[in-house]
């Protein structure tokens, strides 16, 4: 079921008195994050959250670049972890324990959020607590592929009660029934075709023995080239690396 949208902003405002754009840097709710062997883009969106946080937290699995010096230098906490090949291996378990505010907004470094959605997060967390009495909220998700857009409208639960937890599985989220969809801004999670590719077949990997997981990751495999292919061609998509491992997964091309 899709979750219950909450109000436009001006409606929160008047409900609420928090004014928008909400004032920083919070107090109540964490920014935080597992990242691996991805110094640049941490650094980057480390150094754009800065302001709007009062408390970073960052878990870096056991990378081969300089992750996690780049961390340290920016994170109010940073824990160190064993590369696993999913991050909620890390989050769930070693990461949430060490968060002390109320909420926790949880992104991926190859993720950015909006200015907007940034601005609102106290009227968010207000909105949930007193009106819709839920623990977490839906964000919006703007994606692309080898800058291919999504065309599906779709969100994740990543802005939420730190209580609720994180389970240490691939592919989990809180254990929240309900939730609210916020539509305040919006995150953005753009990648390119190698990447997402080289992801999903470590997901399979490690996934390997569960039917569900395993379902899910060939499916995000076979839609992503078959997405690609269908706007750049089959020849570009065979092109790569990994396509001898997709090929049977991705099935006979068009």
């Amino acid at each position: 079921m899709w979750p219950k949208p909450a109000p436009e902003i001006d409606e929160v405002v008047a409900l609420s008195g928090i004014e928008y754009p909400n004032g920083h840097p919070f107090t109540h709710i964490s920014f935080v994050m597992v990242v691996w062997n991805d110094a640049v883009r941490a650094g980057k969106l480390l150094a754009y959250v800065r302001p709007y946080f009062e408390s970073l937290v960052v878990g870096v699995q056991s990378s081969p670049d300089d992750t996690l010096e780049v961390v340290r230098a920016v994170a109010d906490v940073v824990v160190e972890d064993d590369h696993h090949g999913f991050g909620d291996a890390t989050f769930g378990p070693k990461l949430l324990p060490r968060v002390r505010t109320p909420w926790t907004l949880k992104l991926d470094a190859d993720e950015w959020p909006s200015k907007d959605l940034l601005d609102s997060l106290s009227s968010a967390t207000w909105y949930a607590d007193h009106k819709a009495h839920t623990q977490g909220a839906w964000i919006p998700f703007h994606s692309s592929v080898d800058g291919i857009e999504y065309e599906e409208q779709h969100s994740h639960l990543r802005l939420f009660h730190t209580s609720a937890g994180w389970p240490a599985t691939l592919h989990s989220r809180p254990p929240i029934e309900d939730g609210m969809w916020w539509p305040t801004g919006h995150i953005r999670h753009d990648r390119s075709l190698d990447e997402m590719i080289r992801d999903y077949l470590e997901y399979l990997r490690v996934g390997r023995g569960n039917a569900g997981w395993t379902d899910h990751n060939e499916l995000m495999i076979r839609s992503a080239c078959l997405g690609t292919a269908e706007k750049k061609g089959w020849e570009y998509v065979r092109a790569h690396e990994w396509w001898p491992q997709v090929a049977d997964i991705v099935g006979k091309e068009e």
